[in-house]
């Protein structure tokens, strides 16, 4: 299927031999600018949430801080980028489909907030109790969902827009 003008068509080869990586793979500069863009659209939504976080537990937030919201942020960006792009969420024909991006970003990110949450404890070095678990669980899996759904949908929107 080739979509003509917007980077993100898809070459008779990988539809073939549809390759998961292949099917993100951005055919041309739009194409590359689009997924990066996307790329940093992703890691601000997980900074966001980190920075929001550390200040609803009256941790540091501001530029001092800089470090300590990476650290915080980075178990759930890991997950992300190793789950999101085999599920899906980076695909060309999911870029300009605001209904795809949508189904995509929710089911990738629901596949990745396990792990994300796992990295968090981890690297708090700290056994969390049940409760602690499911409360900063069910923040992290609304919140995050959220985020990343008021980023991407209206990205998918413009990026379509343009393509017109």
């Amino acid at each position: 299927m080739a979509v003509k003008g917007n980077g993100l068509s898809n070459s008779g080869a990988e539809e073939r031999n549809p390759s998961v990586l292949a099917a993100s793979r951005p055919e041309n500069r739009k194409g590359v600018r689009r997924l990066w863009t996307l790329v940093a659209g992703d890691v601000v939504v997980f900074l966001v949430f980190a920075i929001i976080g550390r200040r609803s537990h009256g941790e540091g937030a501001g530029f001092q801080a800089v470090l300590q919201i990476a650290w915080t942020a980075l178990p759930f960006l890991v997950a992300w980028f190793l789950i999101a792009p085999f599920l899906g969420a980076f695909r060309r024909d999911v870029l300009n489909d605001p209904k795809k991006m949508e189904t995509q970003t929710l089911k990738s990110w629901i596949a990745a907030w396990p792990l994300g949450l796992l990295l968090h404890f981890v690297s708090k070095q700290e056994l969390p109790t049940i409760s602690t678990v499911v409360s900063f669980g069910l923040v992290a899996l609304i919140s995050n969902a959220l985020f990343l759904s008021i980023w991407r949908l209206p990205f998918a929107f413009f990026t379509r827009k343009n393509d017109r």
